[in-house]
């Protein structure tokens, strides 16, 4: 499968963490872009991608993705799949008053535990929304039953000895025999 080409984004064009505000599970619509029709349009936020200052939406530019022929689906098949938006067409949709708002970053200590905080705060109710914990990747796949079990994952299977030889001997000889012509030993 070929890997997804990113299109290049210098790094001082990136946003920084601390100005980061949309995350996964956020609803957000669409204020401006490439295509006139999607403005106004909501949806969820299914994916971040930091590297291109983009976020996938759940139900909008989609985009479609021809799939060949394979053993599961023998006729090969077509499906719809989101394309990243950039996040300066975005609003985060404010859930106390339901319209598109700006939001920022903001770190304070909480006086109760003495930790540092981060919230978000949206500009047009004046509230905070608390920022996701990010928990590690999500898994986007679906389990099948050839799956290796997550509990034999963690098993060591594989105990190195003498008598596990990485290489058949032949190719092992070829190579020490290289490496003494290289190392100005030689072997006459």
């Amino acid at each position: 499968m070929p890997k997804l080409r990113l299109p290049k984004v210098k790094s001082r064009d990136l946003i920084r963490d601390e100005k980061w505000t949309l995350f996964p599970g956020d609803t957000v619509q669409v204020i401006g872009g490439e295509r006139p029709t999607m403005v106004g349009q909501t949806g969820k936020v299914l994916d971040v991608v930091r590297k291109m200052n983009s976020v996938t939406v759940d139900g909008l530019k989609m985009a479609k993705k021809h799939i060949r022929p394979n053993p599961i689906r023998p006729r090969g098949a077509v499906i719809a799949k989101p394309m990243p938006i950039h996040v300066s067409n975005l609003r985060i949709i404010d859930p106390h008053v339901g319209k598109p708002t700006q939001a920022k970053i903001i770190e304070r200590i909480n006086r109760n535990t003495g930790r540092l905080e981060k919230f978000r705060w949206l500009k047009e109710s004046g509230t905070e929304l608390p920022v996701p914990v990010d928990d590690g990747p999500i898994d986007k796949y679906e389990t099948s039953i050839h799956d290796t079990p997550k509990t034999l994952l963690t098993q060591h299977s594989w105990k190195p000895s003498i008598l596990n030889i990485p290489f058949p001997p032949r190719f092992m000889n070829q190579m020490e025999r290289l490496r003494r012509m290289n190392s100005g030993q030689g072997e006459f």
